[in-house]
């Protein structure tokens, strides 16, 4: 049975590991996966150390018939993650062993950009290896990368198997915001929004992960909530909020759809899946009007449930499996 190893941050808190953790369960009909961490959370030694021992293990997977992969599918987002990830790809171009480069950055763009000519054709001729193929979350990425990087491939963010609608009343005017305490996740302008709100719903809340306290007592700062946490988050909210200046494809967008959970996103976040409200990135009269038309007219659940249905894991397993056997062959 032929093998794929998914090479990232396995280990790490975050969106990037998700993915990894549930394409790792679920690998195409016919293929077997295998998980190897390329990050840990802490110093830049840490994360060194994290590196070198994973390219150890994988030099040593090579050599074995036994443990060697037909397809290493490597995770990145930008800057020194890329850079790691590249030491992986030239290793295995000299080992003539197929590669697939999944980026997950929703700032790879303006990070190529800031990169000198020298790096930007390191970073194309990588891709442009015909045992290398670039792949990026979404049509949306595909049109705004190709430019820079060349052909790619787009497949879409799996939804982990289990997520469902609830079967009690969800919470009333109750908002959410799922991420790490990141200026980029917009923590402070959910909390400036939820204020202004409150004028009107005078019974509001809002819950926050990433964040330990708050000065407020109705707002809930929970810090980083477990899976079977985020689930009842997301099965007893009113609306999802994701405020983010940049995102890559948001696992919690479509994890929230596939609970029927009503989400307003961030304008600057591409290709979000249709049944999204989009609120102007910033702008809290905007987003004011946006989440409250959605509380009083909320869309229906089915609606919801009907957008998240390409971003299922079989038809994602479907899209891995034609990628990794077009490589493979080589």
């Amino acid at each position: 049975m032929p093998k794929v190893l998914h090479i990232g941050p396995c280990d790490s808190p975050g969106g990037m590991a998700n993915v990894m953790r549930i394409l790792a369960e679920h690998p195409p009909e016919g293929w077997e996966a295998e998980l190897l961490a390329s990050h840990v959370v802490g110093s830049p030694w840490a994360k060194w150390k994290a590196y070198r021992k994973a390219r150890a293990t994988l030099i040593k997977m090579l050599h074995d018939p036994k443990r060697k992969p037909d397809v290493v599918h490597l995770h990145t987002a930008a800057d020194w993650s890329w850079w790691r990830k590249a030491k992986f790809v030239r290793l295995l171009q000299k080992r003539n062993t197929p590669s697939i480069v999944h980026i997950h950055s929703g700032q790879f763009d303006a990070w190529f950009d800031s990169c000198s000519s020298r790096k930007q054709n390191s970073i194309r001729g990588l891709l442009e290896h015909p045992l290398t193929s670039g792949v990026v979350l979404s049509h949306a990425w595909e049109k705004q990368l190709e430019p820079q990087l060349g052909p790619l491939i787009f497949v879409s963010n799996p939804i982990r198997p289990g997520l469902e609608p609830p079967t009690v009343p969800r919470k009333e005017h109750s908002l959410l915001l799922l991420g790490r305490d990141d200026t980029v996740k917009g923590h402070d302008f959910a909390i400036t929004l939820a204020t202004h709100l409150r004028t009107e719903f005078p019974e509001m809340t809002l819950t926050l992960t990433g964040r330990n306290q708050s000065e407020f007592d109705w707002i809930r700062c929970l810090g980083w909530v477990p899976e079977a946490e985020k689930n009842r988050l997301l099965q007893e909210a009113s609306i999802l909020l994701v405020p983010s200046g940049f995102e890559g494809q948001p696992m919690v967008i479509l994890e929230a759809l596939a609970c029927g959970l009503p989400v307003c996103a961030s304008n600057r976040i591409l290709d979000v899946p249709k049944g999204v409200s989009v609120a102007e990135y910033s702008d809290v009269s905007a987003w004011a009007k946006q989440v409250a038309q959605v509380l009083n007219s909320p869309p229906s659940p089915a609606t919801l449930l009907a957008s998240s249905q390409p971003f299922h894991i079989k038809a994602i397993q479907l899209r891995w499996q034609e990628v990794y056997e077009a490589f493979s062959v080589h």
